[in-house]
């Protein structure tokens, strides 16, 4: 890891640099020019902005799945390729982001990647059928793909290790909050006209042409903090691969790989929610408002969550980052049934039911998204600084390939264990016992999913002591020989 150096401000700038050094892990002064606190807020503002987007593209075709599937009579399997589609793509082309991070500016890549899932939505909203839209969702995932281990590893570049957690929190709060905005405005205008166009395909455009424009930004004011590799593309992928094999090394990378291949499932599950609760009788604008609470509550996790790690973490550094994950995922379960089988078969017309579902999906939101701060965190603990952008695409590559198995594994149960009747659903406004089915596919994905990542973070209990503690020796050593 790097050294935590200050960054230079001139001095009427004191107290910001005392902020920016607690967030910071700025590299060494003599290699880069010096930044403002400033410059940098706008930096991480803009970064910010990008998960916003992240997050907002990867649902914005599940708030309008009903819509979708009556537009081209679709039962949840066929809904199901769309995500598995794009999981797979987004996972594929993660890990040649982290040799392109070596020899190409970040933030250049990071506009790269907005631009091209943005034409990959656009694609989507104006398919003549589900295989064009098929086709366009996998060039979305390729756009997405690219961004996100950038995105992650320049917010581990620009924070400090007792502020990482902080900074990785408050990324996935703007991300969630701000994908909630878009996500309950792309469910309410879905069912309306727009114009010539569908409400939905309007939804999906806007958040096209948002999402290159921050593209655009980040490309403009963002600045590299590592110096670019004057290798060859060819040099750089030979000589570098066997820092791959050293991660794949190391016990920490493999049990927090490991609990995410489960634990990124459920997660694609939970993108049949809002049509769940449409089903279940709820307008569109009744769903929107009650998924919004739930993402809500994920945005409001990663940030009390992100402060709870800096927290834990400088009393308990050892075993405080996986006892907090091993909570979110055990509450996750009962939280779940609750919601699908308390409330979900309770008559429409119960009194208080639509507020009991809104404080019921924030409570739930608020305590099982802790894990991606987490994660991140334990990530850039084990692996020496250069290494982040690796690591992050690694661990897109592989969780984001299997656990994109998680949508279709829901589509499969819910059509044929649970008889889920797509005809009967695409022609009627809403449908309990089809919400039933599908919530039992939900339901029973989720359950053996958290069920093994709680017994993988067991482990690491185990393995993340010892590997943090190799890094930091190491960078110490690296510190005593440069004073030297």
């Amino acid at each position: 890891m790097a050294s935590h150096q200050p960054v230079a401000v001139d001095s009427g700038s004191a107290k910001a640099a005392s902020d920016n050094q607690q967030w910071s892990d700025a590299a060494d002064t003599k290699k880069q020019p010096p930044e403002s606190w400033w410059s940098w807020l706008l930096q991480m503002a803009c970064l910010n902005m990008v998960m916003v987007m992240w997050n907002t593209d990867n649902m914005a075709l599940p708030a309008v799945y009903t819509e979708i599937a009556k537009h081209f009579n679709l039962s949840p399997s066929d809904l199901s390729n769309l995500g598995l589609v794009r999981g797979i793509f987004e996972s594929v082309f993660a890990l040649p982001a982290g040799f392109l991070a070596d020899r190409l500016p970040r933030p250049q890549l990071i506009l790269a990647g907005s631009t091209i899932w943005a034409v990959g939505l656009i694609g989507c909203a104006f398919s003549p059928d589900l295989l064009c839209m098929t086709i366009f969702r996998a060039v979305n995932g390729i756009g997405l793909g690219i961004v996100q281990p950038l995105l992650f590893s320049l917010v581990a570049d620009k924070s400090g290790i007792y502020g990482r957690g902080k900074a990785f929190g408050c990324l996935i709060f703007t991300g969630q909050l701000g994908q909630t905005a878009f996500t309950a405005f792309a469910t309410t205008v879905a069912s309306t006209q727009v114009g010539s166009i569908a409400g939905w395909q309007f939804a999906l455009l806007v958040i096209a042409i948002v999402s290159a424009f921050v593209g655009v930004a980040v490309g403009i004011f963002v600045e590299e903090t590592k110096e670019r590799d004057q290798r060859t593309m060819l040099a750089i992928i030979v000589q570098e691969t066997p820092k791959l094999s050293k991660i794949f090394c190391l016990p920490t990378f493999l049990v927090i790989i490991g609990q995410g291949v489960f634990g990124t499932a459920p997660w694609f599950a939970f993108s049949y929610l809002t049509m769940w609760l449409e089903l279940n009788c709820f307008s569109n604008q009744q769903a929107a408002t009650i998924y919004a609470f739930f993402n809500i509550g994920t945005a409001f996790s990663s940030i009390i969550g992100g402060f709870l790690l800096d927290m834990v973490f400088r009393r308990c550094p050892d075993h405080g980052p996986p006892t907090i994950c091993q909570f979110s995922v055990g509450a996750s379960i009962p939280l779940f049934a609750f919601i699908l089988f308390g409330l979900g078969d309770m008559d429409i017309h119960t009194p208080g039911l639509f507020g009991s579902y809104c404080a019921a999906f924030l409570v739930t939101g608020i305590l099982i998204a802790w894990n991606m701060v987490m994660n991140n965190k334990m990530f850039s603990d084990v692996v020496p600084r250069e290494s982040y952008s690796y690591i992050y695409a690694l661990d897109r590559c592989i969780e984001g390939t299997f656990g994109a198995f998680g949508q279709p594994a829901v589509g499969w149960l819910t059509d044929k264990i649970f008889g889920f009747d797509s005809e009967s659903a695409n022609q009627k406004e809403c449908s309990p016992q089809d919400a039933h089915s599908l919530a039992s596919g939900v339901f029973w994905v989720s359950l053996v999913s958290f069920a093994v990542c709680f017994l993988f973070y067991c482990l690491a209990h185990c393995t993340y002591p010892k590997d943090r503690r190799a890094v930091a020796l190491a960078q110490e050593k690296l510190e005593m020989q440069g004073v030297m």
